[in-house]
């Protein structure tokens, strides 16, 4: 299945992505699923992202938001994606854009965006600090991403991005094996995934990077847990396949 048929994406959504495990690879699947269904797409960040190196897609980046949309406008008239932000770091990561701007980039010609909204130091797990996520107001979709990997490594720095507000939410210490009890009670948490959450957004969780049976095992127990917390969509999937959606769990 396919990340629109999960989602029930449309035309006009804003999506914004949080927590670790994937953001980047899903956003740009999504892009790509967009470009198929000929929408046009803006990917984009309110933190920061590493710019892709990709033909097809165009970079636009200004500190002046008129300029920026004009920038985006006249690119969507000839690409169907676009990635941009507030301007391009010597360390080639696109800086990221208020938060306050994500409508315009619609009035600008997109029918969809995509936002990375959170950063975790390319983890498959963690938990906002105090400032994070930046979540755009605009959000119609909010996709909290966890890669399945991290089930059964120590919460350590090494695996986990903020491992202290992990053992803090989910009342666990600091070398405790992370289980799907405790990703559940992160994502389920009001100070976790759900924080930021704006009002009339679509909540639904992405368990990521399931590639085996034994994955989908894993996955399919945090789905349940989550489920077991609150009414929700959760799916599960692998975001660089060409068919990312393994299951659709609906609670």
């Amino acid at each position: 299945m396919k990340f629109f048929d999960a989602l029930n994406l449309k035309q006009g959504d804003v999506v914004a992505l949080v927590g670790g495990g994937g953001k980047t690879s899903t956003m740009f699947a999504i892009g790509k699923e967009a470009k198929d269904r000929r929408l046009k797409t803006v990917l984009t960040t309110t933190t920061r992202i590493y710019c892709p190196d990709d033909p097809e897609l165009a970079v636009v980046v200004a500190h002046d938001p008129g300029e920026l949309f004009n920038k985006v406008h006249n690119k969507l008239t000839a690409l169907a994606r676009v990635i941009a932000g507030a301007d391009l770091a010597q360390d080639n990561k696109l800086v990221g854009l208020e938060q306050s701007l994500v409508p315009g980039l619609l009035g600008a010609g997109a029918d969809l965006v995509v936002v990375e909204a959170d950063g975790a130091a390319r983890k498959p797990f963690k938990a906002p600090a105090d400032h994070e996520p930046v979540i755009p107001a605009a959000a119609t979709v909010l996709i909290p991403v966890v890669g399945v990997d991290c089930l059964g490594q120590p919460l350590h720095q090494e695996y986990v991005h903020r491992p202290e507000q992990v053992a803090k939410l989910a009342g666990i210490s600091i070398g405790q094996r992370i289980t799907p009890e405790v990703v559940a009670r992160v994502l389920t948490h009001p100070q976790g995934f759900r924080k930021g959450l704006p009002d009339n957004c679509r909540w639904i969780p992405f368990i990521n990077k399931v590639e085996s049976p034994q994955d989908l095992d894993l996955a399919r127990k945090v789905a349940l847990l989550v489920g077991e917390a609150l009414p929700c969509r959760v799916i599960i999937g692998a975001a660089c396949r060409v068919t990312p959606v393994v299951e659709v769990l609906d609670f």
